[in-house]
């Protein structure tokens, strides 16, 4: 004859234990919604530089973008680098997100200049950014 033994654990020890484990383990995070979309449009900007498509039309025909969007998208490449090296590396708790695309089209991206750019970044930087 075989015998199987089945632990058995009570439901409120078991919630109790998976509270604990989930407490125990770092907060998950998750790159900013606004990181993405910046990596984004870098990697739409190599598929241009490779010839994948001739223009920002037809790339936003292809992948069924509209022209203003793809637009939008390729306006975040005319940040400083130090400003879009400091947003690739934002990340939040998820459900948080520490800046808009259009806030940062709004306000840091009114000026090409890199440095009046900084200057507006400062003033808008999340406080989680490192």
């Amino acid at each position: 004859m075989t015998e199987i033994t089945i632990p058995f654990e009570p439901r409120a020890h078991a919630r109790k234990r998976r509270a604990a484990e989930a407490a125990a383990r770092p907060p998950r995070r998750y790159p900013a919604r606004i990181a993405r979309q910046l990596a984004l449009a870098h990697a739409l900007q190599r598929r241009v530089d490779s010839g994948e498509f001739a223009d920002y039309a037809t790339m936003a025909r292809a992948l069924g973008f509209t022209r203003a969007r793809v637009t939008q998208l390729m306006d975040l490449l005319l940040l400083a680098p130090d400003i879009q090296a400091e947003i690739l590396f934002l990340d939040v708790p998820p459900g948080e997100q520490p800046i808009s695309e259009r806030r940062l089209r709004d306000t840091v991206l009114k000026s090409l200049d890199w440095r009046e750019q900084q200057r507006r970044w400062d003033r808008l930087r999340p406080s989680a950014a490192p």
